[in-house]
């Protein structure tokens, strides 16, 4: 028999060790599959890994975000401002513990803030509670018993099925609008944000604390608690860190001078939270958003539309664009209108007295803007570190559920001497090397003095950071550094008077 008679054979007849030779097409189909199919099928997953979940996550957010804190404006119908324009949000301090069903709803904070989103800039007003205004269905009375009456007479005072918050934010605004004459400045009154002293304390405990420069010692024998009792409390002088219920003491004390100084301390207290948002970056930012519905229910109340794409748009605008230099405060008091009189504990401003305080917080808000906005630089690299670490969180995500290693690669450092002492920067540096961190050469910080040293995670290192952070002894915050610092390292280092060793 022939011996190649007794090979085994394959199908078409091929017998092993045989050479096949394919057509070009049919060779690169098994190499690479159908046609396109590849890519197209990764186009997708990119699609929706960075596109789609994301815009579904962030519609879902929003929608639970208004669930927990959005309410209707009582007022009657009124055009929201367009996009990219000024608008005044009143903010309404309250004090609504559980038991305050029986001793009346107290509003003891009102702030007018005027936020210009193309100018990056926010102007503070602070009317004194005990100011003395004509309240619609009441009559003349302290301007802080517009939010108690409104509350307690929610259906005799306005049309339709309120809620007693929305009707007290509602007569609030109402009459804090007579009162400043904004309509004569050509300006009104576009959104209330109710906010309780309680849950105040857990947003700024969820930020991480404020920092807040007391000007000077305050004892306060008589503080107010949470049982309608009292107890001492007092602050030194100096810049301090503040958690949620500190800052809100030094908020709401008043025994240790007046309500003006009072009023001042709260514009601080708002200017800190500001500071502090801002220093988070959006990724920071991010991390709230996600915790804001658990976080501000309860807390906050507002009649700002977040589900308007618009409105939406123009906060998130705002935020990004927030210059803190930019931040103004002004006050209604002695000091700002000289001409006033006192009934009792009841305060009577000069009428031209107000206008002209409230025309130069309008004036300095930047209130008419004809320019078109433009996106900064500053814009454009915060979404840049948002999208960069969005990827590598999802990517460290996904390695991690398949149990392989962490892959965040090597981190650049780049460390400024923020504190004004010869060779701090040096030495900071010096012992990162000594650890194995990949350095820049140290430099001098040109802006102010720091107290605080602070960790700047700028593309998404948050394993190294941390390690840093145990090693110098900072704060890392997520996001840019100072526009004042030029470097293109991954982790931007301000070393602050708080680390360095006498």
């Amino acid at each position: 028999m022939d011996v190649n008679s007794r090979q085994p054979r394959l199908r078409d007849g091929v017998t092993p060790g045989s050479t096949i030779i394919l057509p070009r097409t049919s060779r690169m189909r098994i190499l690479s599959g159908p046609p396109d199919e590849q890519p197209r099928s990764w186009r997708l997953v990119w699609v929706l890994l960075f596109v789609v979940f994301p815009t579904l996550l962030g519609i879902y957010q929003v929608n639970e975000i208004v669930q927990a804190v959005g309410v209707k404006d009582a007022r009657p119908v009124r055009t929201n401002p367009a996009a990219f324009t000024p608008f005044t949000v009143l903010i309404i301090g309250v004090d609504e513990r559980d038991s305050a069903a029986n001793n009346g709803v107290r509003s003891d904070t009102l702030i007018l803030m005027r936020v210009n989103p193309q100018a990056g800039s926010v102007a503070l007003l602070s009317i004194p509670r005990d100011t003395q205004v004509d309240i619609r269905g009441r009559g003349q009375s302290k301007i802080n018993a517009a939010y108690a009456y409104g509350y307690q007479r929610a259906q005799d005072l306005f049309a339709g099925d309120v809620t007693q918050q929305e009707s007290g934010m509602a007569l609030a605004a109402e009459t804090v609008d007579t009162f400043t004459q904004l309509s004569v400045n050509g300006v009104a009154i576009d959104y209330m944000a109710q906010v309780n002293f309680a849950g105040f304390a857990a947003i700024i405990d969820a930020i991480g604390g404020i920092t807040v420069d007391v000007p000077k010692r305050i004892v306060d024998e008589t503080y107010p608690t949470d049982d309608y009792s009292t107890t001492r409390i007092e602050f030194v002088p100096g810049l301090q860190r503040l958690n949620g219920e500190r800052a809100l003491m030094y908020a709401r004390t008043r025994h240790a001078d007046n309500d003006f100084g009072r009023n001042l301390r709260q514009l601080q207290v708002i200017y800190a939270v500001i500071a502090e948002l801002k220093a988070r970056g959006v990724v920071g930012w991010g991390s709230l958003f996600l915790d804001a519905p658990q976080l501000l229910a309860g807390t906050v109340k507002t009649t700002v539309p977040l589900t308007d794409p618009g409105i939406f748009v123009t906060l998130v605008w705002s935020a990004s664009r927030l210059d803190l230099n930019a931040v103004i405060a002004y006050q209604i008091s002695p000091q700002t209108i000289p001409n006033y009189r006192s009934e009792g504990s009841n305060i009577i401003w000069d009428a031209d007295g107000v206008y002209t305080v409230v025309q130069a917080w309008v004036d300095n808000s930047g209130g008419i803007v004809d320019r078109a906005p433009t996106v900064s630089s500053d814009v454009f690299n915060q979404l840049r570190i948002a999208l960069s670490q969005t990827q590598r969180y999802v990517i460290e995500q996904v390695r991690s559920l398949a149990g392989l290693e962490s892959t965040e690669p090597p981190a650049r450092v780049h460390v400024f001497n923020a504190a004004r002492i010869a060779g701090v920067a040096r030495q900071v540096t010096e012992q990162l090397n000594a650890t194995g961190f990949e350095t820049e050469t140290p430099a001098d910080y040109s802006g102010e003095v720091q107290i605080e040293t602070i960790i700047y995670d700028v593309n998404g290192h948050p394993q190294q950071a941390a390690k840093i952070a145990q090693l110098v002894a900072g704060r890392v915050v997520v996001g840019l550094p100072p526009t004042s610092i030029q470097s293109s390292a991954d982790i931007i280092i301000l070393v602050g008077t708080d680390s360095v060793t006498p």
